[in-house]
């Protein structure tokens, strides 16, 4: 192979003479150029093999289409087609010569194992041996070396290092774990692999051999060692902290997110907790203020004979008890907004065809507590049994508006027979429809007005934030 290979890289010597004082163009320069590269190349071959020749060597690196050849100090690039041999192969491999880059290059058309044998040891090379490309043998081109640099960064198909402020792109299919922030850490390291190196194309005829590029191709991660220093562990423990301090924050930020829902939702369940006890004690009060002396009356009343009146005591104690009941079956109804509410329970009067009770709804709040829609739903549930039970009516409307600032005024008006409102039966006669609603509306914080008119009744619920 020593022989063969150092026929192939006389083609560098070539050198391209003067033509007396007559400047050459550039299509005869060309054509030289050529010329003399063909000759160089049939020159390296046996003409009684037809343009073919046979290598042998130990496979140093296989990969993307081609694979190098190591023997001795010569080094050679073959490019193949289909299944490569692996590192360690020892192979004879046959075919014919072609130039790449300003080299000769291989093309083979087979190749064979011969045996496998161990990687050539790789050699030490100096920064002017990887600037200076060389003429023939000697070159560490396609050779298997070692080199040591400070990593720059990551690549697409490896990392690139600096050698001595000579920028080398390192080839790997895996980079080793340590490498995994390369870009922050910049470790130095020591790679093992074949290189190549670029050239300028004017080597080819002997006008330079300067190298543009170098390229170092390894077979594995173990082929790239760690060698520490102080500038690596002081960024990687600056890299170890930061991360760190990220961690730590993001751990005290869930946290305090985590702390910050139980807090929302302690504030809820105590929130909750307050309003069923409220809504307990209104409950309380109204079964104490209504139910509970209706009862007490109704047994006065059957104690001195007074069977009628026991029995209309008995009733209101019945219809306040209904209230109560309508009041806790209805939470559903505590969810929606007062306009919403109002169109609901309208809707569910009309339903039961007594009467017809229409809606015109605006300027009522969007939302008010429990107990208020509570107390609300009841004096218009209220008005509209009155209106029907005892004025006949047919037709209900209920209607609302804005009354300066947060106010707000709802009217409840029916088409059956009026009443004085002075003159109505209340407490003192046991009846308690009209006090209830005074009371629910002090709750609200509103006043409550009955107006007759010559056809109907309007009662109407006026509400200002002074009112409480």
């Amino acid at each position: 192979m020593r022989e063969g290979l150092a026929l192939l890289a006389a083609v560098f010597a070539v050198a391209v003479s003067a033509r007396g004082e007559r400047a050459l163009t550039i299509g005869e320069y060309a054509d030289e150029v050529r010329g003399r590269v063909a000759v160089k190349i049939a020159e390296a071959l046996d003409p009684g093999q037809g343009g073919k020749a046979e290598v042998s060597g130990t496979v140093t690196f296989a990969g993307r289409g081609c694979f190098f050849l190591q023997r001795d100090d010569d080094g050679l690039k073959v490019f193949a087609n289909g299944r490569l041999p692996k590192a360690g192969d020892v192979v004879t491999v046959e075919g014919s010569p072609s130039l790449e880059g300003g080299r000769v290059v291989f093309l083979a058309s087979k190749w064979a194992r011969d045996s496998v044998g161990d990687m050539p040891p790789p050699r030490p090379v100096s920064l002017d041996e990887l600037l200076v490309s060389g003429g023939g043998r000697g070159s560490v081109n396609w050779l298997r070396v070692a080199l040591a640099g400070r990593v720059i960064g990551a690549t697409e198909n490896g990392f690139a290092m600096s050698v001595e402020g000579v920028p080398v792109n390192v080839m790997t299919a895996v980079r080793p774990e340590f490498l995994s922030d390369a870009d922050f850490t910049h470790p130095r390291v020591t790679v093992k692999g074949v290189v190549e190196l670029l050239l300028d194309q004017s080597a080819l005829v002997g006008r330079g051999d300067d190298v543009i590029g170098v390229k170092l191709n390894t077979a594995s991660a173990e082929d790239v060692t760690l060698v520490p220093d102080l500038a690596y562990l002081a960024r990687r423990r600056g890299r170890l902290v930061t991360k760190s301090l990220i961690a730590a924050a993001g751990a005290l930020a869930l946290v305090v997110a985590i702390g910050t829902v139980l807090l929302i939702r302690q504030r809820r369940r105590l929130f909750r907790s307050r309003t069923v006890m409220a809504e307990r004690k209104r409950m309380a009060d109204d079964l104490h203020d209504t139910i509970e002396q209706h009862l007490v009356g109704a047994g006065m009343l059957l104690r001195l004979g007074r069977v009628k009146e026991a029995q209309d005591a008995l009733v209101r104690a019945k219809r306040e008890t209904r209230d109560v009941v309508w009041g806790l079956k209805n939470d559903d109804m505590m969810r929606l907004s007062p306009a919403e509410m109002l169109r609901r329970l309208a809707h569910d009067e009309t339903a039961k065809g007594l009467c017809r009770v229409e809606t015109r709804l605006d300027g009522l709040p969007d939302r008010l507590d429990a107990a208020g829609m509570r107390d609300l739903s009841l004096i218009v549930r209220e008005a509209i049994g009155n209106a029907i039970k005892h004025g006949g009516a047919k037709k209900v409307a209920i209607s609302s508006e804005a009354e300066g600032g947060d106010g707000w005024r709802l009217r409840v008006a029916n088409d059956g027979a009026p009443f004085d409102p002075e003159s109505a039966p209340g407490a003192a006669e046991g009846h308690f429809g009209l006090e209830g609603m005074r009371q629910r509306a002090r709750r609200l914080g509103a006043t409550v007005a009955f107006s007759p008119r010559k056809s109907g009744m309007v009662v109407e619920l006026v509400h200002s934030p002074t009112c409480r």
